[in-house]
């Protein structure tokens, strides 16, 4: 009881304001080029541009951390008051109460093979009769689909562990995006051309996730600036700088989020998870 008090106390003192007390907690995890640490360890990553652009216009100053995906995950499915970034629309999340800002960003979703492994994948039912291995970020809804296929699956707490593990035949798929897989690879030193894709399983959209519980009105302030910076080429800037930076054409799209450019016609018909 008196811990409340004092609560409410340091508001009327002016200790801290109402919005302080209700500001989001901002997660996001290795995951690029959406996210990942940079060289001095600071978040990076064409996610982590949207959100800064978006604290920047809210006059917010809460640092964004870069956990494991499962952490994080696991952090947002259990407290309000976190936008956990980016992540995909799933019917198991909405059921959980996520609230979505965006589409922040198209993914098109890869099964990639390692050099010299000369695989005919037709489907996952396909996959799972080769009795193939497929390595892909645990907790994600990617390997979880995996799983879901009958197929034998192997976690990684990142994409980078995916892709040694995959190079090093350890297994035979890895799961991840085409425009993921050329900047994991590049970070790690490996040229894009040294893994084949061998079967894309869909484009779908991710989002800013925000967890269940949070005040509606703390919501609508986050989406109504994304929406603001949409429409007025904040966001457009935003995918002319990182074209710059991955040597990929991107653009801004209101229905996709950011995508290839030379995709941008056929992302509006894409639907499904991130």
């Amino acid at each position: 009881m008196r811990s409340i008090l004092f609560a409410v106390l340091l508001i009327l003192w002016g200790g801290i304001s109402p919005g302080q007390a209700q500001e989001l907690r901002l997660i996001t995890s290795p995951w690029p080029p959406a996210a990942s640490l940079g060289a001095n360890g600071e978040p990076v990553g064409l996610g982590v541009s949207i959100v800064e652009a978006l604290k920047e216009h809210l006059g917010v100053n809460t640092p964004i951390e870069v956990l494991p995906w499962a952490r994080g995950y696991r952090l947002a499915k259990a407290n309000p008051n976190i936008m956990l970034f980016t992540g995909g629309m799933t019917q198991e999340r909405i059921d959980m109460g996520f609230s979505f800002i965006g589409p922040a960003i198209m993914w098109t979703h890869v099964l990639m093979a390692a050099p010299g492994r000369d695989l005919d994948v037709q489907d996952l039912a396909d996959a799972k009769r080769q009795n193939l291995v497929v390595a892909g970020v645990r907790d994600s809804w990617q390997l979880n689909l995996m799983a879901e296929a009958g197929l034998t699956t192997v976690e990684t707490a990142d994409h980078q562990t995916g892709a040694r593990m995959l190079l090093a035949k350890r297994v035979d798929l890895w799961i991840t995006s085409k425009l993921q897989a050329s900047v994991v690879l590049d970070g790690i030193g490996i040229s894009a051309s040294a893994v084949t894709p061998v079967y894309t399983i869909r484009r779908s959209p991710s989002y800013l996730m925000i967890s269940n519980g949070t005040d509606p009105e703390l919501i609508s302030k986050w989406r109504q600036a994304y929406e603001l910076m949409a429409s007025n080429g904040v966001l457009q800037k935003t995918a002319q700088d990182w074209s710059a930076r991955l040597g990929i054409p991107l653009i801004h799209d209101a229905d996709a989020g950011f995508a290839a450019s030379d995709s941008a016609a056929a992302s509006k018909k894409a639907s499904g998870p991130s």
